[in-house]
């Protein structure tokens, strides 16, 4: 669930236009509304009594996170990122389809595919580095034959913000 509720917010945030320049006090006014929204509509089961500390501890990761993505993707000259970008292409003579959580567009005109998990700091970083990551391969492979070039593709583990 807390994947979920943190990939439904994510995707919000990079559905509003200025999400890429929207100012640190903006962005958080932005978070503590609509983290209220998406805990009320998808997350109800963290207002249970007893759940308080878990709901706390959620909010605090998830905005640590997004904090740090937006730091991230600033320093990485983000001018454009699109959020549950479909992708298509052809395997062995079939269609092929997915859709990547983040896409994103620097300023020299590079794109990269982020894959966002909730949990998972040493198993994705190993999934990379023991090429193993067949989901982002295939979506870099998609791009490619749509875009015609190679996309850089990354990881991104929200709940420790890396």
């Amino acid at each position: 669930m807390l994947g979920n509720l943190a990939h439904g917010l994510v995707e919000r945030y990079f559905r509003c236009s200025d999400s890429l320049t929207k100012p640190d006090a903006d962005f958080d006014a932005w978070f503590a509304m609509a983290f209220v929204e998406i805990i009320d509509q998808e997350g109800a089961t963290l207002r249970i009594a007893g759940r308080g500390a878990d709901l706390e501890k959620f909010r605090f990761r998830l905005h640590r996170s997004m904090c740090t993505l937006r730091e991230q993707l600033h320093r990485a000259g983000a001018v454009k990122v699109v959020p549950e970008q479909a992708v298509f292409g052809h395997f062995e003579g079939r269609e092929l389809a997915g859709s990547a959580d983040l896409i994103m567009q620097n300023d020299l005109g590079a794109r990269a595919i982020i894959d966002m998990k909730w949990s998972g700091i040493k198993k994705y970083p190993e999934k990379l580095k023991e090429n193993r990551h067949l989901q982002l391969a295939i979506y870099g492979e998609l791009l490619r034959q749509e875009k015609g070039e190679r996309p850089s593709i990354a990881y991104y583990i929200l709940d420790c913000a890396r």
